[in-house]
């Protein structure tokens, strides 16, 4: 039930972030690295593992395949990701609203393009850093370090993860995520 309702309010913050995100200026598209492509909307961006909005700055830390393992909840394998959210607002955010809003992660089927669902967040010990504060409100100013992970069917296929301007936001950049 906690987890139900923790979601419900991740959802609302969500929602929120892109009503306070959106901007209206031109995108403009520039070349990256074969990995990630970039687009730039303002002061908006994704480039180099880093994500820019007005309300915060998110860098991704590290990408890993985890195992199935029933021991520490995990029914299938996932994708982790560990990642550092800075506060650039006025008010307090949390660092899982920040990602659940601007990252989408999917996985080519044979047949469709699958949006991959969050897993379970990984109970292994060596990513307690990680889930110790993931879910409280960063100061503004501040910065926390927290994880996520992805239930993968397949673990062959690269991830695609795109990054946007809040949850209906302009997308502004992707990278492939090989998985072996």
């Amino acid at each position: 039930m906690k987890k139900i309702l923790g979601f419900g309010i991740l959802t609302l913050c969500g929602l929120t972030l892109v009503a306070c995100s959106s901007n209206d200026n031109t995108t403009k598209k520039s070349s990256a690295d074969s990995s990630t492509s970039q687009k730039k909307e303002g002061n908006a961006y994704f480039k180099d593992d880093t994500l820019k909005i007005d309300m915060a700055t998110v860098k991704i830390l590290s990408t890993e395949v985890l195992p199935a393992d029933t021991a520490l909840y995990r029914e299938k394998p996932q994708l982790a990701l560990t990642y550092e959210v800075t506060n650039d607002s006025k008010e307090p955010l949390s660092a899982s609203t920040v990602w659940i809003a601007c990252m989408e992660l999917t996985q080519e089927g044979e047949n469709t393009i699958n949006r991959l669902n969050v897993g379970m967040t990984p109970q292994d010990e060596r990513f307690a850093e990680y889930t110790e504060h993931q879910s409280d409100d960063i100061k503004p100013g501040g910065k926390v370090k927290a994880i996520i992970s992805y239930d993968l069917d397949d673990t062959e296929t690269p991830v695609v993860l795109k990054a946007t301007q809040g949850m209906a936001g302009k997308e502004l950049g992707e990278k492939k995520i090989d998985l072996k």
